[in-house]
Formats: C-alpha cells, sequence, structure tokens
C-alpha cells in the first residue's frame, strides 16, 4: 500500500519527491515502479540538501500537514483515474474556450512523458485562445516554486494582454 510506503517517513518522502520532480535533481526519473521500486526510489536518493527554493520551514510546515492528514486522498485521485477518464468521456475532444497561458518545465516528469512534448505543441488544437506555451529550461515540476519570479511575471502580462 503507497501510504506505508510515503508515511514510513513523511519528511524524507517529500524531501525526495519535491527535489526528485525539481530541476534541481541530477536527472528526470524514469517513473517506472514495480514492487521492488517504490515511488520514492523512483525519485532518485533523498537529497543532500534542499534546493535555494524549498526552507526547512516550508518543509516542516508540508511533513506537518501530511502526518496529520496522511496521503490518501491525493493518492485516491490516482487510484480512480481510470474511473475519471469514463465520467470525462462526454467532453472528448471539447475545446476550452478561454483565453489560456501554458507553462511548463523542460525537466517537468509530465513533460517527458511519452507524447507529451507533442501536446504540449498541438495544444491549441484543444485550447484554440491558447496565447502562449512557454517552456522554462532548466525547470521541473514545481514551475511556481522553482521560478517564481519568471511564473508571476508571465501571469501579470498574459492577465494585462487580456
Amino acid at each position: 500500500m503507497a501510504e506505508r510506503e510515503f508515511e514510513r517517513d513523511v519528511r524524507q518522502t517529500l524531501r525526495r519527491v519535491l527535489f526528485g520532480l525539481s530541476g534541481d535533481a541530477p536527472t528526470v526519473p524514469a517513473m517506472i515502479i514495480d514492487e521492488h521500486n517504490g515511488f520514492a526510489e523512483a525519485m532518485g536518493p533523498e537529497p543532500a540538501e534542499l534546493p535555494a527554493w524549498l526552507s526547512d520551514a516550508d518543509l516542516d510546515q508540508f511533513a506537518t500537514q501530511f502526518e496529520s492528514t496522511g496521503f490518501t486522498g491525493g493518492l485516491n485521485w490516482y487510484r480512480n483515474i481510470d474511473r475519471n477518464w469514463e465520467l470525462s468521456a462526454p467532453w472528448r475532444g471539447a475545446l476550452v474556450t478561454p483565453a489560456a497561458l501554458h507553462m511548463v518545465g523542460d525537466r517537468d516528469v509530465v513533460y517527458r512523458f511519452p507524447g507529451g512534448k507533442e501536446a504540449a505543441t498541438n495544444l491549441k488544437t484543444l485550447v484554440p485562445h491558447l496565447t502562449q506555451t512557454i517552456v522554462l529550461p532548466g525547470c521541473g515540476h514545481w514551475i511556481q516554486q522553482e521560478r517564481p519570479a519568471e511564473v508571476n511575471g508571465a501571469l501579470l502580462e498574459f492577465v494585462q494582454a487580456l
């Protein structure tokens, strides 16, 4: 059960996941998980020190919250992913019509999934009022934490142009 793995040492889990999915990690995780290689293992080793964008106080806050509530809520979203696809089937191919901005890190594991870069390139077919796609070099999954000034600047520019 994933909860046992994640909750064995919440602080270590968070250190590994936050670092492992960031642009600061030495490699982008392959995300290959089996009975011998748990999720935390797929993130790579625990970092010797936190990246500059993550303070000990932030980590303490996250750990306190997850120690209190556990990981079940978040994990259940993934456990239900097939059902989520079934429930959203009536909207397959529907267009997202509001103006939009897309930002992603070039080291984001989701962007690196098979088809991820192509999906980002072709996003305008489903989001016709997409104003811009910004790919942040050297950035991972946590773009708003890793690059707050760039993300805020792009958001302000996007909103001001509306």
